[in-house]
């Protein structure tokens, strides 16, 4: 080293002592700082692991309950279309039993009403015949100027009469 190190004023005892304040200087800086340093490195490394472990677990958990809330709600919508259905379906069938037992009290009553009708329209012509009966007896007392001995006999005779004229035959 000679020349070169006295001009650049270096000397053996100074370079060793340097040397050896280096060395000490980086273990006194291993031990007091970059130890310590590397240490919370590892911390701060593992908890922002354990964050990333923890941000996924949530994630996957949020997808999770986003997949069970998508299945419910098309379970839902499903059974509120068999339900829609079903109260179509029931509504349609009570409309059909409501309208058949309409119709059927209709015909009832039109049954009724013209099975009523033929009985009044027989009472009428009944009523009408024994009229006619009587007032043909009484011109034919009249007309004779007697009195008819047997009524009930000639009373059969003139509803014989209508009674065959009402139903289109001839007595000619």
């Amino acid at each position: 080293m000679g020349a070169i190190a006295n001009q650049l004023g270096i000397t053996g005892g100074l370079l060793i002592s340097q040397i050896v304040n280096f060395i000490l200087l980086l273990a006194i800086l291993r031990v007091t700082l970059y130890g310590p340093v590397l240490k919370m490195l590892a911390t701060r490394r593992e908890r922002i692991a354990q964050s990333m472990k923890d941000t996924e677990r949530v994630s996957a958990a949020a997808r999770e309950a986003e997949q069970e809330k998508a299945k419910l709600l098309e379970a839902a919508r499903r059974e509120a279309q068999e339900i829609r259905a079903q109260a179509t379906r029931d509504t349609e069938k009570i409309a059909q039993d409501i309208r058949a037992r309409a119709e059927q009290e209709a015909t009832d009553i039109r049954m009724k009403a013209q099975a009523d009708a033929k009985t009044q329209v027989e009472t009428a012509l009944s009523d009408a015949n024994k009229q006619i009966a009587d007032l043909a007896i009484s011109a034919t007392e009249k007309l004779l100027g007697r009195e008819l001995g047997n009524k009930d006999e000639q009373q059969r005779l003139v509803e014989e009469f209508l009674t065959q004229h009402a139903n289109g035959g001839s007595a000619r």
